[in-house]
């Protein structure tokens, strides 16, 4: 009787694993257009958080409540950072072709800037879901969140990047990867992370 309970610690275990389950397949249905990809990644952290809070009544419902009430927001900072990064990729093959001491310094410029901006996309999207304030103000909090707590910071850039690059390397297990990424693969990712910003993000969070 006591494994029906829900207070019990197999209950409360399969509970977080089918949030993540839905909460990875809504994220990808919803990013199918592509460009959708920012509010469905800020719709899958808002769930995550609240999984890792405690607090998710309803996967499902959480999810599509979250997408719709950060769509802009969550679409503006989704198409910048892919503008920016078609740029800044652009120019980092260009002056990989270049020689000369000019074009070696503005390489290690380009390559400072792709970091700088893949850093502001693990904390951006997590704090749109997170925090009700003006585009500009979340997204200097996020830069700020990511170099006070640095550590955090590079424990999430290993979890976000390195399973994408290992399938990446990897072709005669992408069916299988793809299988994992499809199911639960960006939720669990997503809720690894969360676990980590919930620590200083509670301080910051309503009670409700």
């Amino acid at each position: 009787m006591n494994l029906l309970n829900e207070n019990n610690i197999v209950h409360i275990f399969l509970n977080k694993i089918g949030d993540i389950i839905i909460a990875n397949l809504l994220f990808v249905l919803c990013s199918i257009p592509l460009i959708t990809i920012g509010p469905s990644l800020t719709a899958l952290y808002h769930c995550m958080l609240r999984t890792v809070k405690d607090n998710n009544s309803g996967t499902i419902k959480t999810f599509f409540r979250s997408f719709k009430e950060n769509f802009l927001q969550a679409l503006i900072i989704w198409l910048l950072i892919l503008t920016a990064g078609l740029i800044l990729i652009t120019n980092t093959l260009f002056l990989k072709e270049n020689k000369g001491a000019a074009a070696h310094i503005l390489l290690y410029g380009s390559y400072s800037s792709i970091i700088l901006l893949i850093i502001f996309a693990m904390y951006i999207f997590p704090v749109i879901a997170a925090f009700a304030n003006t585009l500009r103000a979340l997204s200097k909090n996020a830069f700020l969140l990511a170099f006070i707590h640095f550590p955090t910071t590079l424990a999430m850039a290993v979890v976000s990047i390195l399973p994408l690059y290992m399938t990446y390397q990897d072709v005669t297990l992408a069916p299988l990867y793809s299988c994992c990424w499809f199911f639960f693969g960006f939720g669990l990712t997503a809720y690894i992370n969360s676990c980590m910003l919930y620590r200083f993000f509670r301080k910051l969070l309503p009670n409700d």
